[in-house]
């Protein structure tokens, strides 16, 4: 894996920028010129003694071309992003921009030239967001997962929006109550329905069970078609490196790709679980091909006291042809946010293949950087157009109390990770039996 390019923010150093939460970029074509750009978000503060009235969400547009790292677009205004998103939500061709703060919803245009500002959507909070035509009638649905408040009531929820042409805004189709962190949309099964995906969990923090959920929209309801829930321990609970409880089990992030290529969407799913002593990253892949939810795989790995799948991205990043589930996260120790002595936090990016019987890890790397740092997202895309898919990590690493998106460029050589090894012992025997020749040819001089 090589590392491209590394990004520091412009308050590196002085002030400070954390590009948290688990959906908080995104990588697209927003203005329809042909190359990719990298939305960032999170929170900002200009030094080290701020305070809460100082704090500026910190939208950036950039772009990559190999050489030069470019910087677009910069807008700030009071508040924060905790999630990003873009699609063309109302249908005519244009790319909207939709950034997610604590209470509202933005809708943006970017034309390369100019950021306009389309709507805004007050009393949800997301988490997480998607577009797409989930009861075929021609229409975009925004899909939010998020926590609520107004007149629907409080909690969290999954809510299906839609724009209005004539108001021009944003209304609400239908919304139920689920503890959602993730969501996407596809047909799962192959029979022309759009299926809802959302995973998080079930119960409290003290008792939390990982959720994969599969909705449908019909008219204004959403419809509950399956559920799973699943822990590693029935009892306890992880907690942070500040002693704080994280929970059981939980979902973070979800994908859906056919990663095995039987053609088929699977559900792919990154978190944790706890054993009873230490906090373990997971991956779980799933499938709904016989309207059942059904678990294909479920892999484990610990570096540390806590390692967390933070974000998924499904691409062909090795150029084999084939989709691979790229992750990164974060590892940690326990006790770790009050005690220097302990290792610093690193971050984690990992590289797998899934074949349906066997998942193999193609390319592996942790890295610390700063006091400590943590990789929340992961998104993929050929950014610089040189015909590689570059994987491009983004989170936050700090020093003191100032904080740093540290946003990261890697790629990886074409078919990394497929090395023929079923001809590996050929290969020995043949360099076996030029060594002996080599040996007895030389032994005959000798004589």
């Amino acid at each position: 894996m090589v590392l491209e390019w590394e990004q520091h923010w412009d308050t590196f150093g002085v002030g400070g920028t954390c590009n948290y939460g688990t959906h908080n970029f995104f990588i697209g074509d927003v203005d329809d010129d042909g190359v990719l750009e990298l939305i960032t978000g999170g929170y900002s503060y200009p030094s080290s003694d701020y305070n809460y009235t100082d704090v500026e969400a910190p939208l950036r547009i950039w772009n990559w071309d190999g050489t030069n790292f470019n910087i677009e677009k910069d807008h700030n205004w009071p508040g924060s992003i905790r999630s990003i998103y873009a699609g063309d939500l109302d249908g005519d061709s244009i790319v909207e921009i939709l950034t997610a703060s604590f209470s509202t919803l933005r809708l943006w245009n970017w034309n390369n030239e100019a950021l306009t500002s389309k709507t805004q959507y007050v009393g949800i909070s997301a988490r997480s967001m998607f577009i797409s035509d989930v009861n075929n009638d021609q229409i975009p649905e925004l899909l939010i997962v998020g926590s609520v408040y107004g007149d629907n009531g409080s909690g969290t929820q999954l809510q299906v929006l839609k724009w209005n042409k004539t108001t021009t805004s944003l209304e609400l189709v239908a919304y139920s109550k689920t503890q959602a962190n993730s969501v996407c949309a596809v047909d799962l099964n192959n029979d022309g329905v759009i299926e809802i995906v959302t995973g998080g969990y079930s119960n409290n923090l003290t008792s939390s069970r990982g959720e994969i959920s599969v909705w449908t929209l019909n008219g204004e309801t959403l419809v509950l078609r399956d559920r799973n829930e699943w822990c590693s321990i029935e009892e306890g609970y992880g907690v942070g490196i500040s002693g704080a409880p994280m929970g059981n089990t939980m979902v973070s992030n979800l994908k859906i790709g056919d990663v095995d290529d039987d053609g088929f969407e699977e559900i792919v799913a990154g978190g944790f679980t706890y054993d009873g002593e230490k906090v373990n990253a997971q991956l779980t892949i799933w499938n709904w091909s016989s309207h059942v939810l059904e678990l294909e795989k479920s892999q484990e790995w610990r570096s540390r006291d806590i390692t967390e799948v933070k974000s998924i991205s499904l691409n062909d990043v090795d150029g084999d042809g084939s989709l691979d589930i790229i992750n990164s996260g974060f590892i940690g120790v326990y006790g770790g946010f009050s005690d220097v002595d302990k290792p610093a936090e690193q971050a984690q990016l990992r590289v797998w293949s899934w074949d349906g019987e066997e998942l193999k890890l193609k390319v592996g790397h942790d890295w610390d950087v700063g006091e400590g740092v943590t990789a929340w997202n992961v998104a993929t895309g050929d950014v610089d157009n040189d015909g590689t898919v570059e994987i491009v990590t983004i989170g936050c690493m700090y020093v003191s109390n100032l904080c740093d998106p540290d946003l990261r460029i890697w790629s990886i050589a074409s078919n990394a990770g497929s090395f023929p090894y079923d001809i590996l012992p050929v290969a020995l025997a043949v360099v076996v039996v030029i060594i002996i020749a080599i040996f007895i040819a030389k032994k005959k001089r000798w004589v």
